[in-house]
This record gives C-alpha cells, sequence and structure tokens, in this order.
C-alpha cells in the first residue's frame, strides 16, 4: 500500500488537505467526504482494509475542519460563499482521484454532513462519477429547514458569523443524544462501541462547535438540493442506522428512499443495520458495513 498527502491549491487562496491510500492495482476508487466536527484521518481503518482488497481511498478534509485548520477558522466555512466553495472544493478532489487512478471506477461515498454536500454536488458537477454512496443521511423537509435557517440567521444576524451557538448545539447535537437517554456522554448517539465514543471525545477536532456561518450555509445548502434535477442514470446506495437521529431512526429514511424513487434516482442498495447508530464505519458492526461498501465498489 502507498500513503500519500497532498495539498490542493484552490482559486480563493486556501489548501484543501487530502489523504489518498493506494494498492498496487486498484479495481476501484473511493473517495470520502467526512462529517461536520470530525476529519478525515478518522476514515484510515477503513481505506487500510479496502486497499487490502484492492480499493483506492481519497479523503479530503472539509472546510473548517482538521488540524490543517487555523484555530480562528475551526468549525467555519468561510466569510463568504461557504457552501459553494465546499463544492468547488469537491470537485477539485475528485479531479484529484481521477487522475491518481485514470482507470478507476470512483465512487463518491458522503458520510452525514458529506452526504448531503455530495447530494448538492452531483446536481452541479455528478457526471465525473460512477457511484454515489450516501451514509447516515435523511430527507429534505423544506419546511423544518427553512424555520431552522430562520432561526439561526437570526442569531448570526445578532451576533455575528463567526459566534458558535449553544441554542444551535443544543438543537442539534444535543437533541441528537437525549434519544438515548440514560447517556454515559454527551455523544452517546454516535455508536454503541463505547470505545469510538471516548476516542472521539478524546479527539481535539471532534465534536467542536460549529458557527452560525457555517449553520446558515449548510442549511441553505440542503435547500438547494432537489433530486429530480440530478442524474437519473447514476446508481445511489443508501447506508443507515435503524436507530441514527440523523435519519430520524428510520423514518426520514423511508421519506428520503421514497423521494429518490418519486425522482426516477437509480437506487442500486439500501442498508439498513437494526440498532446501529450514527458513524456506521465506526460502529460495534463496522466490519460489516465495510464489506457491505467493498461489494458495492467491486460488484455493483
Amino acid at each position: 500500500m502507498q500513503y500519500l498527502e497532498e495539498l490542493i491549491d484552490t482559486p480563493d487562496g486556501h489548501a484543501i488537505p487530502v489523504k489518498a491510500w493506494r494498492p498496487r492495482e486498484p479495481e476501484a476508487i473511493l473517495v470520502i467526504a467526512h462529517g461536520m466536527a470530525e476529519h478525515a484521518s478518522r476514515y484510515a481503518p477503513l481505506a487500510e482494509w479496502l486497499t487490502e482488497q484492492g480499493v483506492a481511498v481519497v479523503a479530503l478534509e472539509q472546510r473548517g475542519h482538521s488540524d490543517h485548520c487555523p484555530e480562528e477558522d475551526l468549525g467555519h466555512y468561510a466569510d463568504e460563499d461557504g457552501w459553494n466553495k465546499v463544492l468547488s472544493d469537491l470537485k477539485q478532489v475528485v479531479d484529484f482521484a481521477r487522475e491518481l487512478e485514470p482507470d478507476c471506477p470512483v465512487t463518491l461515498f458522503g458520510h452525514s454532513m458529506g452526504s448531503f454536500i455530495a447530494q448538492a454536488w452531483i446536481q452541479r458537477y455528478g457526471a465525473n462519477i460512477d457511484n454515489l454512496m450516501l451514509c447516515a443521511t435523511n430527507r429534505i423537509n423544506p419546511l423544518e429547514l427553512k424555520v431552522s435557517k430562520a432561526l439561526v440567521d437570526s442569531i448570526k444576524l445578532l451576533r455575528g458569523r463567526r459566534h458558535v451557538s449553544r441554542t444551535i448545539e443544543a438543537m442539534t447535537f444535543g437533541k441528537f443524544n437525549k434519544a438515548f437517554k440514560p447517556t454515559r456522554t454527551s455523544h452517546d448517539w454516535l455508536s454503541r462501541d463505547a470505545a469510538q465514543v471516548d476516542e472521539y471525545l478524546a479527539d481535539p477536532y471532534c465534536g467542536f462547535g460549529c458557527t452560525t456561518g457555517l449553520w446558515s450555509d449548510f442549511l441553505g445548502g440542503l435547500l438547494s438540493i432537489d433530486p429530480t434535477t440530478r442524474r437519473k442514470d447514476l446508481p445511489v446506495h443508501i447506508l443507515s442506522g435503524t436507530a441514527d437521529p440523523v435519519g430520524e431512526k428510520g423514518y426520514g429514511i423511508g421519506k428520503h428512499i421514497a423521494a429518490l424513487k418519486a425522482a426516477g434516482v437509480k437506487l442500486a442498495s439500501v442498508q439498513l443495520y437494526e440498532g446501529a447508530r450514527h458513524e456506521l464505519v465506526n460502529e460495534t458492526n463496522a466490519r460489516e458495513v465495510w464489506q457491505h461498501i467493498n461489494h458495492c465498489l467491486v460488484r455493483c
């Protein structure tokens, strides 16, 4: 296996940190867009295992995330046009992956926040991938999202784009964790694997607060997602835990699947893991999830 780290320069002067794991003779390549308040290195165990199966992996650090991010920018996309910059970053990384392994089919894997970025991305740039995998995602509920964005924008107006709001944190991650009372930690909702939760909590680049600017950009981006405007021939794979609060414990995922079918999207596979929580690749049944991902990459 060959491991690489690269910095890809963007038109606005940002440098995208990228990690790549390459087997000698890859059959496929997986591009990973990680979730909110985490980072790409957390996918190293999955990436190393996939390379043993003949799959190359490329993972980018989203803006406002990882140890490459200046402390003052942690949890913040950008002062202006953050959502579009995040989508543009992903395009550059997918192009990089294509150049790295030009003979391999490319699958985009988006986890949580990354799953929504991936969906918005394919509406704009989706001709350059062969499969899409959405992990720990949810439906788009326009009414709920508009109400949430109005609240976030009012806080942003009062406190500024770089303010980290306890109210927003309570409405999101705090709400997710309440579903698992009595709780051991503030992030029990992530996984049934206590060691994984503890590792997350001990990581200074996980679980940090995000700014009102990021939340406003993110919610606005979610409102732009429309499955009727994307490629219909692109195979889509859905992975979710039935106890994941982001997917409304299966209810939201069901609505999402119905919306994709109604839009004529090609659903290649739907995998729901009974009792699993949010971070499927770090769950107690992680190896089962990894094997399913690999199967979809080289067989589907």
